[in-house]
């Protein structure tokens, strides 16, 4: 090996192993809570049927406006309401929303100053369940994903950072991994685990094979969330997908010239069906105040989440101001539409969602037997410093006929195998 190469495998490999020490104990909980929160939409309907479902009457469900008020009234006056979820199946509550955050505050329920969900039954405008949100176990598993349930500052940052450390772990792990030769001894130590070998070569390949394995899809969900955790990642991947130069799109905005109307949120719900009659649900983002619009996104489907209608109405009249499907965004707005179901692995519907489900718990495992591999070589190393020894730990004189070469530093961190782990 040249010194060109043997200075280039020190380097990735030194930065390889600080970057997963520092961050190791994050991955670990963002791969266990991300393979949670693959499933949810899965997992909600059947741990939460007292208030996700309802008898369906033989008659028309309420207006909205008039639902809207009962979720207000049960949620207190001084939480405004500021969303809600319809689903089109005739046996579902409507979800509607109160949430207010404090990007200052220093844990999760600093964070969140209020977080209260109110499950309406839509043919009686009885409230099913008044839950409180911060205390939710999904929001507890997102706010863990999200901010190590901690605040903004702390939590998204920390959480930020290590996922872009991840990313350059991931990058540098493929060339570690990369087999020396081609041949048939080189691709089995990278592509199969040898179950009947010693404990330390199987953890080896626990995290050499798998992380492999999983490599392709945690890059995805690793780069997914840097859009969340970086605005300037976010626009650079809008700017790239525009095909260089950002695409403007102008905002539109309500008529303050006109008075509120309450029935409104009719209009807009009545329009939505409408255009769309057969869609999967509706989600209704209602401004509290100013000149912002209505926010109406349309899901035509329940297998993933870029195929919607994105609307924007009055806030005061009800009147459609824009309304866009995914093939009429930019390429910017597409990339970014996308996201979410690239994140969570609804690309490719339960199939896709299993594979990032699987991926999540190796990359919760890639922290661990990491630092195994570590740790074992690092007193292995210590050993060595110390001379040797007889059986009952008296020291022996040093041998001096035979000198040995030493190995270069970046060995003992590469993830080549030593001698001891075949």
């Amino acid at each position: 090996m040249s010194q060109k190469k043997t200075a280039l495998g020190k380097l990735i490999g030194t930065l390889h192993l600080w970057l997963g020490l520092a961050s190791g104990i994050v991955i670990i909980v963002i791969g266990l809570t991300g393979a949670t929160y693959v499933f949810t939409d899965e997992i909600k309907p059947l741990v939460y049927q007292d208030r996700l479902f309802i008898q369906p009457e033989n008659k028309p469900k309420l207006p909205l406006s008039q639902l809207q008020a009962a979720a207000q009234k049960a949620v207190g006056e001084k939480r405004p309401v500021t969303r809600v979820e319809i689903s089109s199946q005739p046996d579902r509550t409507y979800i509607f929303r109160a949430l207010k955050v404090d990007k200052e505050g220093f844990s999760h329920w600093d964070y969140y100053k209020y977080y209260m969900r109110s499950y309406v039954n839509p043919y009686t405008g009885e409230v099913v369940k008044l839950e409180d949100s911060r205390n939710e176990f999904f929001t507890l598993v997102l706010g863990l994903h999200m901010r190590m349930l901690f605040g903004e500052k702390i939590g998204h940052t920390v959480v930020s950072y290590s996922v872009l450390a991840f990313v350059l772990i991931l990058i540098s792990g493929l060339v570690l991994w990369w087999p020396t030769k081609w041949n048939k001894s080189g691709t089995d130590k990278s592509f199969k685990i040898k179950w009947n070998a010693k404990l330390k070569r199987v953890n080896y390949d626990l995290h050499n094979v798998l992380g492999f394995y999983a490599c392709a899809l945690l890059f995805m969900s690793a780069v997914t969330g840097l859009v969340w955790a970086f605005d300037w990642f976010e626009k650079g991947v809008k700017t790239v997908a525009d095909g260089g130069k950002l695409a403007d799109v102008p905002a539109v905005f309500s008529d303050t010239t006109q008075s509120r109307d309450v029935k409104a949120v009719d209009r807009v719900f009545a329009t939505l069906r409408a255009d769309q009659p057969n869609a999967y649900g509706y989600l209704i983002n209602f401004p509290v105040a100013g000149k912002l619009p209505i926010n109406a996104t349309t899901y035509l489907t329940g297998s993933n989440r870029y195929d919607r209608i994105q609307g924007q109405y009055d806030q005061f009249s009800g009147t459609k101001l824009r309304s866009r499907s995914f093939v009429e965004l930019t390429n910017g707005e597409k990339a970014y539409a996308m996201n979410f179901d690239l994140h969570v692995g609804a690309w490719a519907g339960l199939p896709s969602k299993i594979l990032t489900f699987f991926a999540g718990l190796i990359c919760a495992s890639l922290p661990i037997t990491g630092f195994v591999i570590w740790w074992g070589r690092r007193k292995k190393g210590g050993k060595g410093k110390q001379g040797e020894k007889s059986g009952n730990g008296v020291a022996l004189p040093r041998k001096t006929s035979v000198s040995v070469k030493a190995k270069p530093v970046y060995a003992s961190i590469s993830s080549r195998l030593s001698e001891e782990e075949k």
